[in-house]
């Protein structure tokens, strides 16, 4: 019997003794490569000079487990992303960093983010209330997005104080109530857009002393 070196080619006479006593394990006297022996082991000197690595039976069976060890592993990977996406897929999308590489993906896609808000993106220029001749109050307010990114209008928290300088109402003005009617379709504001919001007051029983206000979501 023989076999062949699998990295320089040397070919090796065999006996079963050497088998039996090296497990079928041999040591190159050429390269000193250690190798197994019955991967290409032949009747013939010229069958093995011509031979080829061939996958043993155990060999194969290894090959399937590996194949079913990497499958598993994408599946787990997938599973992972998903599971990712599904628990922290909002918070990813509100991130400055990943939102631009998450737009890209979503155009190719087809699919929508959703809407971006960040209330430290948006600046107030001007905030004001003033009494009107009715004696109303009007609410002035000019805010600007900074953000990179289209933003939904933000939520508008007025509250009026008294003479005292304590709360004594409060309301929430949202996007449609403030907005003109024909932009409640899209009530959003594009990259340093800027924005005058008026407010109309209906006369409050205390006099109004003063206000606060605050942008929310």
């Amino acid at each position: 019997m023989f076999t062949k070196c699998p990295k320089c080619q040397k070919t090796h006479p065999l006996t079963l003794e050497q088998l039996r006593a090296s497990r079928g394990i041999l040591r190159c006297n050429g390269c000193s490569e250690t190798f197994d022996a019955l991967e290409l082991i032949c009747e013939t000197e010229s069958e093995a000079v011509s031979s080829t690595i061939t996958q043993l039976p155990w060999n194969q069976e290894n090959s399937r487990t590996s194949i079913h060890w990497r499958k598993g592993l994408i599946f787990g990977l997938l599973f992972f992303i998903g599971q990712l996406v599904y628990f922290e897929g909002y918070t990813f999308s509100q991130n400055p960093t990943f939102r631009p590489v998450l737009e890209k993906t979503c155009a190719q896609l087809n699919c929508r983010l959703p809407a971006y808000k960040n209330l430290d993106e948006f600046t107030v220029l001007h905030g004001s209330l003033s009494e009107l001749p009715d004696h109303a109050h009007l609410f002035k307010v000019v805010i600007s997005n900074q953000a990179a990114f289209t933003q939904t209008y933000p939520n508008i928290t007025l509250t009026l104080l008294d003479y005292t300088g304590k709360p004594f109402t409060h309301r929430v003005f949202r996007a449609e109530e403030y907005l003109p009617k024909d932009s409640v379709t899209a009530p959003v504001m594009i990259p340093d857009a800027t924005t005058e919001i008026s407010l109309k007051i209906a006369t409050p029983e205390t006099k109004v002393g003063g206000h606060t206000f605050e942008l929310t979501y």
